[in-house]
C-alpha cells in the first residue's frame, strides 16, 4: 500500500518544496550580476557539508513497556530490516531496553515458580525462542550499525581528501596564466566538483567550508568578473534550466505518482539552489513553463490523496471487523482445555491479521490500537484464571503419569517381565484416558515413560535376556576391569595413545562374551570410563580431541546401526557447514573495499577458512565411516554365507 507521506532517498537532504503550497515566483532584478551567483553558490553549501543524516527527526515514543514478547519482536524486526533503520535508533534502544527488562522479571518468575515446584535452582533454565530470535535481530542491528557507521566514516574521510584538494585547486588559478575564459570554465568545473562531493566529518565541516568561501572569495575578486563572463553564465543557466524544465514534463505523463513528486522536489531543489539567474527576457517564460509542468503533478498528487483516504476507510473496517470478533471471544469464553487451545489459533490468527492492515485515518489510528490491545488483555487474562483453577487437577494427572512410569520400570526390573504383555498395553491406554497437564511438562513426561515402554517392546522383538549364568563371569570381570580404568596412566602423545588403548580394548574383549543389550551397557560404560580419563590427563586439547574420536570410532566400528547413524550426522554437517560457507562466500561479493585494511572483510575470510577446514574434516570422517560399514557389511555376508553352507549340510546329514 502506498504510503501519504514520502521522503527523499537521501537522508541527508534538508530542504524540499512542498507541492501542496504555492509555487515560488521568478527570479527577480534583471540586472543581478554574477556576484549573486556567487552568493547562491555559498548558501547551498551548508546542504551538502551536512555529514549526519536526520536520524530521529520523525521518531515516535511508544509505551514498550506494555507490550507483549511477540509484539516486541515485531516491532524490533520492523524497525531494523527497514531501509532508513538508522532513523529508529531511539525506538530500536527502548524495544531493547524494554525487552531485557521484561525477559529478566520472566525468567525470575519461572525461577521462583520452578523452585516452588520442588526443582533446584542450579538446575533451572529457562531460554523460549523468541528470546533467540530476539538475540539474533540485536545482534543483526549493532552489526549493521557498526558496519553503517564504518562506512560512512570512511567516505567522509575521502570526500574531506577530495574537497582539500579542490580547495588548492581553486588557490592555484589565481596565478594561471590562460585566459579568462578558460580559467572560469575550470573554476566552475571545480565548484560542480565540491558540490557533487559528499558530506565530510562533522568535526571539519565548519572548517573545510570557510576555507572553500575565502578562497573562492578570493578568486571572485580576481575575476572581477565582467559582463562577458556573466553572458556565459547566463547562458550556461539557461541551458540546465531549460533540462529541467524538459525533466518535469516528462514526470507529469508517468503513472508513478510518488515517484514523480520525488523527483519533481528534486528539481525545484536544482532550480532554486543550484542554478543561478538567466537573461531577464527568458526568466519569465522559463518559470511559467516549469510551473505548468509542476501543477500538472501537483494535481495528480491531490488525486492519489483522495484515494489515498479510502484506503484508509477500508482499512478502518477490516480492524473493527476483527474487534468485533475478538468481542465473540470475550463474550463466549472457551470451557475446556481443546477449546481454549483453539481459540488461542485463532486469537493469534487475528492478531497477525490486525498487525499486517495498513495504516487508518489518523483520528482512529490510536484508539483501534488501544481497543485491540485491552481485548487482547481480556483474553489473556481469561486465559490465565481459567488455567490457574487447573492446577489441582494438573497436580494429579501429573502424579497419575509418574505412577504409570513407576510402575513400567517396576516391570523392567522383574524376572518375568515378559509376562506383562497385557498390562504394557492397558498402561499405555491408561495413560491416554489422563487428562490435561502442562505442555513442557508433558512432553518430558511423555519422553521418558515412552523410552521406558519402547525398552520393554524392544526387549520382546529383540529377544533379550537378563544376564545369564554363562554370561555372569564375563560381564563381573569387564566390570571390574572399566573401575580399573580410572587408575590408569595414559600416554600423553597421540601414536602411544593409539597403542595404548587397543591393547586395553583386547584385555577387555578377552575376557568373555555378552549379548545384546548387556553387551551395550558394558561398552557404553566401557567407552565413558576411557573418555573421563582423557579428560582428566595432561593432554593438550586437541590431543584429547583427537584421542576421543579414535575411542568413540573404535568402539561403533563393529555396530552397523551406530556407523549408518555417524553417516546421517557427519552428511548432515557437512551441508550445514556448505551452506554457511556458501553464504560467507555471497557477503564477500558485497565488499567494496577487499583490502587487509578492511578488519571486517579480514575477519569474513577467517571464517570462511576455519568452514572450508571443517568440511574437510568432516568429509574424511564421513569417508572412513563409510569404509568401515563396507568392511563390516562384507563380513557379514562371509558369516552369512558360510552360516547357510553349514545349515545346508546339516540338512543333507539329518535327511541321509
Amino acid at each position: 500500500m502506498a504510503k501519504k507521506t514520502d521522503k527523499a532517498n537521501d537522508p541527508q537532504e534538508e530542504a524540499k518544496v512542498d507541492l501542496s503550497q504555492s509555487i515560488n515566483s521568478p527570479e527577480g532584478d534583471p540586472d543581478e550580476n554574477l556576484i549573486q551567483d556567487k552568493q547562491a553558490s555559498e548558501e547551498k553549501t551548508s546542504e551538502n557539508d551536512e555529514t549526519n543524516p536526520k536520524e530521529s527527526a520523525s521518531e515516535v515514543t511508544e509505551d514498550y513497556s506494555k507490550f507483549s514478547f511477540d509484539e516486541l519482536l515485531v516491532e524490533l524486526q520492523k524497525r531494523t530490516k527497514t531501509e532508513q533503520w538508522f532513523s529508529n535508533a531511539k525506538n530500536i534502544q527502548e524495544i531493547i531496553q524494554a525487552f531485557e527488562l521484561k525477559f529478566k522479571a520472566e525468567i525470575q518468575e519461572k525461577k521462583e515458580a520452578f523452585i516452588n515446584e520442588g526443582g533446584n535452582e542450579i538446575d533451572f533454565f529457562f531460554r523460549p525462542e523468541y528470546k533467540n530470535k530476539f538475540d539474533q535481530l540485536t545482534r543483526d542491528y549493532k552489526k549493521n550499525k557498526r558496519t553503517y557507521f564504518q562506512e560512512r566514516e570512511q567516505t567522509q574521510k575521502l570526500n574531506l581528501d577530495r574537497k582539500l584538494e579542490i580547495i588548492e585547486s581553486i588557490k592555484e588559478l589565481i596565478n594561471v596564466d590562460e585566459n579568462i575564459n578558460t580559467i572560469y570554465k575550470k573554476f566552475k568545473n571545480l565548484q560542480e566538483s565540491w558540490h557533487k562531493t559528499g558530506p565530510v566529518p562533522r568535526s571539519q565541516s565548519n572548517n573545510i567550508w570557510q576555507t572553500y568561501k575565502h578562497h573562492t572569495e578570493i578568486f571572485y575578486d580576481f575575476l572581477h568578473l565582467n559582463r562577458e563572463l556573466r553572458d556565459l553564465d547566463f547562458k550556461h543557466n539557461y541551458e540546465e534550466k531549460v533540462k529541467i524544465i524538459e525533466q518535469a514534463e516528462a514526470l507529469s505523463k508517468i503513472t508513478d505518482v510518488l515517484k514523480a513528486s520525488r523527483d519533481l522536489n528534486t528539481l525545484h531543489r536544482l532550480w532554486k539552489n543550484d542554478l543561478g539567474p538567466v537573461a531577464k527576457e527568458h526568466r519569465e517564460e522559463l518559470w511559467s513553463r516549469f510551473q505548468a509542468a509542476s501543477q500538472i503533478i501537483h494535481n495528480k498528487r491531490q488525486e492519489f490523496d483522495k484515494e489515498y483516504d479510502n484506503i484508509l476507510e477500508d482499512n478502518l473496517n477490516k480492524k473493527r471487523a476483527l474487534l468485533s470478533q475478538l468481542d465473540e471471544i470475550i463474550n463466549q469464553p472457551p470451557k475446556n482445555h481443546n477449546e481454549w487451545r483453539k481459540t488461542i489459533d485463532t486469537f493469534n490468527k487475528i492478531r497477525e491479521q490486525f498487525q499486517s492492515i495498513g495504516q487508518v485515518t489518523k483520528k482512529y489510528s490510536k484508539e483501534t490500537w488501544r481497543e485491540f490491545r485491552d481485548k487482547s488483555r481480556e483474553i489473556n487474562l481469561e486465559k490465565n484464571q481459567f488455567y490457574k483453577s487447573q492446577k489441582a487437577d494438573q497436580k494429579k494427572n501429573i502424579d497419575l503419569k509418574k505412577a504409570l512410569i513407576d510402575e513400567v520400570k517396576g516391570i523392567l526390573e522383574k524376572d518375568d517381565w515378559r509376562n506383562y504383555n497385557n498390562r504394557m498395553k492397558n498402561i499405555q491406554k491408561d495413560w491416554k484416558a489422563i487428562g490435561f497437564i502442562p505442555k513442557k511438562l508433558s512432553n518430558l513426561l511423555w519422553e521418558e515413560f515412552r523410552a521406558q515402554c519402547n525398552l520393554y517392546f524392544d526387549r520382546i522383538k529383540s529377544g533379550y535376556e537378563k544376564i545369564n549364568e554363562s554370561e555372569l563371569e564375563a560381564h563381573e570381570k569387564k566390570e571390574t576391569f572399566i573401575e580399573g580404568i580410572s587408575s590408569l596412566k595414559i600416554p600423553l602423545k597421540m601414536d602411544d595413545f593409539i597403542a595404548f588403548f587397543e591393547m586395553q580394548w583386547k584385555n577387555y574383549n578377552q575376557l568373555g562374551a555378552l549379548t545384546g543389550h548387556v553387551m551395550n551397557k558394558s561398552v557404553e560404560a566401557f567407552r565413558k570410563a576411557f573418555i573421563s580419563l582423557i579428560n582428566q590427563s595432561e593432554m593438550d586439547g586437541e590431543t584429547k580431541q583427537e584421542a576421543q574420536n579414535h575411542v568413540r570410532i573404535t568402539l561403533i566400528k563393529e555396530d552397523k546401526n551406530e556407523l549408518s547413524l555417524e553417516i546421517q550426522n557427519s552428511k548432515k554437517r557437512v551441508d550445514e557447514l556448505k551452506g554457511e560457507a556458501r553464504q560467507l562466500e555471497n557477503n564477500l561479493d558485497y565488499f567494496s573495499d577487499k583490502s587487509n585494511d578492511n578488519p571486517l572483510f579480514l575477519e569474513v575470510n577467517s571464517k570462511l577458512d576455519q568452514l572450508r577446514s571443517e568440511i574437510e574434516t568432516h568429509q574424511a570422517q564421513l569417508v572412513n565411516f563409510k569404509k568401515f560399514k563396507r568392511e563390516l557389511e562384507a563380513r557379514n555376508e562371509v558369516t552369512k554365507a558360510k552360516d547357510e553352507v553349514e545349515d545346508q549340510q546339516e540338512e543333507e546329514e539329518t535327511e541321509n
